[in-house]
Order: C-alpha cells, then sequence, then structure tokens
C-alpha cells in the first residue's frame, strides 16, 4: 500500500507542471479545444497500468491484488468531442475471484478484456470513457461495464501522453479499477 500511495502522490507532483503560466481568453481555450488535433481523427494507444483487484475468496482479509496489465486502444474521433473506441487490456497474473450468485470460486488466468466504447470530451485534454465488453478467459468469459476518465498531454508530431483511470464492473463477479499511462499516435 505504502508504494501506492508514494506512486499516486509522485504523479500528483509531476502533474503540477503541466499547469503553464500562460493566461487566455475564452475565445483561445475553445479554439485549442477544436483544433487540437486537428486533421486527426484516429488515434491508437498502448497503455502500462496496474489492475487493482479485492480478494473476493476470504472474507476476513482485505487484501487487493496489484497486477500489471497492458492494454491497446483505438479510438475514432468523428467530433472535436465526440468519439468510439475499441478498447482491449490483458491482466498479466492469474488470481481467484468469487462468482457472486453462487459463490463459486473462478480460476483468472491473463484475462483478456474488450470493450466498445464512447467517448465524452468536456474540456481540453480531458475524456471521460463509458462502454460495453467481455472479458475473455479459457475458464469463463465474464461481461462487464466499462466507466473511466483520461487525461491527456499533447506532444510534438501528434503525438499523447496520457494518464487513464478505470473501473469495470464484471456482471456477477469481481470489480477492478485499472490506474496507468499511455502513449498515443493520432493520425
Amino acid at each position: 500500500m505504502k508504494n501506492i500511495t508514494t506512486l499516486v502522490l509522485a504523479l500528483m507532483f509531476l502533474a503540477s507542471f503541466s499547469f503553464g503560466q500562460h493566461t487566455e481568453t475564452k475565445h483561445e481555450n475553445a479554439h485549442e479545444h477544436e483544433n487540437a488535433h486537428e486533421g486527426s481523427s484516429h488515434r491508437i494507444t498502448l497503455v502500462m497500468a496496474y489492475s487493482f483487484l479485492k480478494n473476493q475468496i476470504d472474507a476476513s482479509t482485505n487484501d487487493i491484488l496489484v497486477a500489471p496489465t497492458f492494454g491497446l486502444n483505438y479510438d475514432y474521433l468523428f467530433h472535436p468531442r465526440w468519439g468510439v473506441g475499441l478498447h482491449t487490456d490483458i491482466v498479466l497474473q492469474q488470481f481467484k475471484v468469487e462468482r457472486h450468485h453462487d459463490q463459486v470460486e473462478l480460476t483468472r488466468e491473463n484475462p483478456v478484456a474488450v470493450s466498445a466504447v464512447g467517448l465524452f470530451s468536456p474540456l481540453p485534454s480531458l475524456v471521460l470513457i463509458a462502454g460495453y465488453g467481455i472479458e475473455l478467459e479459457k475458464h469463463e468469459n465474464i461481461q462487464l461495464l466499462r466507466f473511466g476518465v483520461e487525461y491527456g498531454f499533447h506532444l510534438p508530431g501528434n503525438w499523447e501522453l496520457g494518464f487513464t483511470l478505470e473501473f469495470d464492473a464484471k456482471m456477477n463477479t469481481y470489480n477492478s479499477w485499472i490506474f496507468g499511462a499511455g502513449f498515443s499516435k493520432l493520425f
């Protein structure tokens, strides 16, 4: 838990450097939001993250499993504020969870989640994510709902560095939080 707290504090410290000293009018800010990726409607992102899974098997413990996760996302931005995407990720860990409706123990080995998502950008560099998908695994596939938020920093050459926080609600089983960083290429 100490490592997680240190990571969150370090990311908050680094994010504080992103606030510039330049003041701009509402007109300039709106123009920047509309033209941030002018001519770019496709985005591919490689995400490196950690999944946080609560131990559902032993009710006497309050353990949280932290598992490395990698993701590959494709987004189609059909408007400066709206888009759709296909988001995939794989948890690189074997773990056990409990299915809620019948208390059966499920073994999960490197599950791959695939979800179709909608994207909405209410502010420049901020994206809200919501979607539906399925977690594929050799023992049992599980449906999921995904909700998240992403904040990106524009880099030269149509590149972007983004931080994401997502919540996956898996139907009748466990839930997970995913926190990570990703590099995006826009074209």
